[in-house]
């Protein structure tokens, strides 16, 4: 199977069919509870501090300091505050949003002092450097696909043979691990005997978390901190070394739909 025939952006539209809940389960269930609880110790525990601990530094370095320091504080004083009675669904978009609005404004000053392969070590390095020093557990745990697939047996054939069963949906959006950092996915090819599993984001939450206004720059995505917070970093910290993970990522830009294609080695 060729990359083109996993891989197929749509240029027109870039959107697929998704996920899409409302109501009360949705914003008090479990994958809102999941949710909140990653955006919490991931994005406001581990991610955020590379702004104000290396990003804002090292642009205090580059330019006027008093400047990057009344610019960062504009741009913090953007923050959606979290109330008690948000529901668990908010509480995470809220930090979401503040996180990729943060991100995007260093990212969109770093442009302006940086090359591109200066501003890729700083960016994407980084955040490579951080997820190691941070999160072991967790790429540890998605490197171990390999060896808990092993054993699967190949899907029948057939025109659907590599669609997920209803359980397998079910439990992907009910309980799925990535939702905190996509939103709403679907799984369009589950073949784990063979190593691919391909998802669809219809509406990536990096690109609808926050509101458009509040950005840095009202007037286009969050590009930067997609291709270079998201992408760059995934592909840099799954490469498909010694048979495992491989992530590969998609976005669809100007569109917020994207698709991710995750292969391991079976054998």
């Amino acid at each position: 199977m060729t990359d083109a025939s996993i891989i197929s952006t749509d240029r027109r539209s870039g959107r697929v069919p998704g996920v899409q809940k409302a109501g009360i389960y949705a914003n008090w269930g479990p994958q809102a509870w999941i949710d909140m609880w990653m955006s919490n110790s991931m994005l406001v525990k581990k991610a955020m501090p590379i702004v104000s601990h290396t990003f804002v530094p090292i642009l205090r370095l580059s330019g006027d300091p008093q400047q990057v320091d009344r610019d960062y504080e504009a741009i913090k004083s953007r923050r959606e505050v979290l109330n008690w009675y948000d529901s668990p669904r908010e509480k995470w978009r809220k930090r979401y949003g503040n996180f990729v609005r943060e991100v995007e404004w260093a990212l969109l000053e770093l442009r302006k002092y940086y090359s591109q392969e200066q501003f890729y070590d700083i960016v994407v390095g980084t955040s490579v450097k951080l997820s190691y020093e941070t999160s072991a557990d967790f790429l540890k745990m998605m490197n171990s696909m390999s060896d808990k697939n092993k054993k699967k047996k190949p899907p029948k054939p057939g025109a659907d043979s590599k669609k997920p069963s209803r359980w397998s949906t079910f439990m992907f959006e009910t309980f799925n691990p990535a939702h905190w950092l996509t939103g709403p996915a679907t799984i369009t090819e589950f073949d784990p005997a063979n190593g691919v599993t391909v998802m669809e984001i219809p509406d990536c939450a990096w690109h609808t978390c926050g509101a458009a206004e509040s950005l840095p720059n009202p007037n286009a995505l969050p590009e930067e901190g997609c291709l270079h917070i998201c992408k760059g970093p995934f592909e840099e910290l799954f490469k498909g070394e010694g048979g495992g993970l491989k992530m590969e990522f998609d976005p669809h830009l100007p569109e917020t739909s994207c698709t991710v294609r995750m292969t391991w080695q079976t054998s």
